[in-house]
């Protein structure tokens, strides 16, 4: 039976009482129900009796009086979501939390927050990530949604919250001129034949990093004259993982030009002799086509980058793009020569034209100039 307790306010003498009600399913935690303000014993007595006998008979809804933490209920909506995205999702997710969101608020109890928490919080997440911390927002509140339908909160003040205005910001160019891009390839050339198949196939397909670092010799049709996109790299929970395309519309065989067939044949070539050398099967189709020393697993998501850092630095005069760059310069020079939005969509991937139109449509400074001419032209 509970016990009864005496405790003193400013308003005098009261009785209280604490009801052990069992196990939370969902949280594994003790469950209790309290009761308090009672003049008398006598008052607290017949209330404990009464509530014991409705426990007995299921009629009383048993509610937990011990909260848990936003941390606790972001571990239990992640075990829930985990199983409806990719594993790179799951990846990107958890160091969301980890990095940005439990830090700030992981140890308040999620009934407990409040909007003065929650605004400090938003304030933070835009003071260091301002362009994206509208992400981090999101996750954060749907992790007190979900404690909201277990019950387990009563209201959500990241909904009340004043969002910060992001400020328009000059982004750097991140593409490459006509003549900036083959003044590039030529550093590559120089430099060493994979590096160079690597950036020429980006720059000549706007594939994504992870696509190129899936793609296996099968991948590509010297006979037509193509490449199949079918499968990309990406950080998984725990270690890289090769999964299907970003979309559906990921998935799919691009043209490739004669020159560029012709530089992927020279690195089969090259790499082919060193594995005879080494011997190892040169002729094993699905051997990833960028490859690290151990001439097996493909090459890690950062090499790309580490090597187009050092390139770049050979020619000052280069703009310090990224190596999702090449599908920017890949699509502005496509526009440029006369493609239609429709066939660079289709190159890129893109569920959606508007993507391809708002993301990645650039004027060179040739098209600028060709911009003013035709109103000068128009114009009489």
């Amino acid at each position: 039976m509970a016990k009864i307790t005496e405790y003193q306010t400013s308003k005098g003498k009261f009785y209280r009482f604490r009801v052990y009600a069992g196990i939370d399913e969902m949280t594994g935690k003790k469950k209790y129900i309290k009761r308090a303000g009672f003049k008398t014993k006598a008052e607290a007595k017949k209330e404990l009796h009464k509530l014991e006998y409705e426990l007995d008979i299921g009629k009383t809804q048993i509610k937990a009086t011990e909260s848990i933490t936003y941390k606790e209920a972001y571990k239990l909506w992640f075990e829930q979501h985990s199983l409806s995205v990719k594993e790179s999702t799951i990846y990107n997710i958890k160091n969301k939390f980890k990095l940005q969101i439990l830090p700030l608020i992981g140890s308040y109890k999620v009934d407990k927050l409040t909007l003065a928490i929650c605004q400090h919080a938003v304030n933070k997440w835009y003071q260091q990530h301002e362009t994206s911390y509208k992400y981090i927002l999101a996750y954060a509140s749907t992790v007190v949604d979900y404690a909201k339908r277990l019950g387990l909160a009563y209201n959500n003040p990241f909904k009340d919250v004043t969002r910060p205005k992001v400020r328009a910001k000059h982004k750097p160019r991140n593409y490459l001129e006509p003549d900036e891009l083959k003044r590039f390839l030529a550093i590559a050339k120089e430099k060493d034949l994979m590096q160079y198949t690597l950036f020429r196939l980006l720059a000549y397909t706007g594939i994504r990093r992870g696509e190129i670092l899936a793609l296996t010799w099968d991948d590509v049709d010297f006979k037509s004259g193509t490449v199949s996109i079918s499968k990309t790299m990406t950080r998984g929970a725990k270690s890289v993982v090769i999964l299907d395309p970003k979309t559906i519309n990921s998935d799919r065989v691009l043209d490739l030009d004669t020159e560029t067939l012709k530089v992927l044949k020279r690195w089969q070539i090259a790499q082919a002799s060193y594995l005879l050398a080494v011997g190892i099967n040169a002729y094993n189709t699905e051997r990833y086509i960028f490859t690290r020393s151990d001439n097996k697993n493909p090459l890690a998501l950062s090499v790309p980058g580490y090597w187009l850092r050092n390139l770049l630095a050979k020619d000052p005069t280069l703009p310090r793009i990224t190596v999702h760059g090449f599908r920017h310069t890949h699509a502005t020079l496509l526009l440029s020569a006369g493609a239609s939005p429709k066939e660079v969509q289709y190159r890129l991937g893109h569920a959606k034209i508007t993507t391809t139109l708002d993301i990645y449509v650039h004027l060179t400074k040739q098209d600028q100039k060709e911009t003013i001419k035709k109103l000068v032209h128009y114009l009489g």
